[in-house]
């Protein structure tokens, strides 16, 4: 009787603990650098030009971002993230604040290279949202949102470890 008392026990435990092992483990979210941050001041003025429908700024946000993919095989989603975030932005008022948080989550979402699926999701979201609080349709903030996670499939070297299968 105790002996099974023990067995119950320890399964239960073994169980439990087992639990938490399998999510997946954060990655390292970057920080930019001080040159880096200069350049994001450049993501910051393409942004507000997109908002202001200047006929040069898609372009030029498409390459501020394509440089930070790491690999040419990805700059064809990156392409697309600036292609939807033109559209999404279009005619938006854009404050310098927001323009400044969001070209720091364009460049996390193009940069990250081990992001966790837990952190994509929060990317995503927080991206979402930021959007949609400046007045952009549901529908657009939510294709950016989708291509963030697709930038993020091209550009992440994570890979699942066996314990995180489960």
């Amino acid at each position: 009787m105790r002996m099974r008392l023990l067995v119950r026990c320890f399964v239960v435990v073994a169980v439990s603990l087992s639990f938490g092992a399998c999510r997946q483990a954060d990655g390292p979210i970057p920080v930019p650098s001080e040159d880096v941050q200069k350049e994001l001041d450049d993501v910051v003025r393409d942004l507000r030009n997109v908002a202001a429908k200047d006929p040069q700024a898609p372009s030029d946000l498409a390459s501020d971002l394509r440089k930070y993919a790491g690999r040419r095989t990805a700059e064809p989603t990156v392409d697309e993230l600036t292609r939807r975030t033109v559209t999404a932005l279009g005619g938006i008022d854009l404050p310098e604040q927001s323009a400044q948080r969001l070209a720091h989550s364009l460049w996390v979402s193009v940069a990250a290279r081990e992001l966790s699926e837990r952190q994509v999701e929060t990317l995503q979201s927080d991206v979402q949202l930021m959007l949609t609080s400046l007045g952009v349709a549901e529908a657009n903030a939510q294709e950016v949102a989708a291509q963030v996670g697709d930038v993020q499939s091209a550009v992440g070297d994570r890979t699942r470890r066996w314990y995180e299968l489960f």
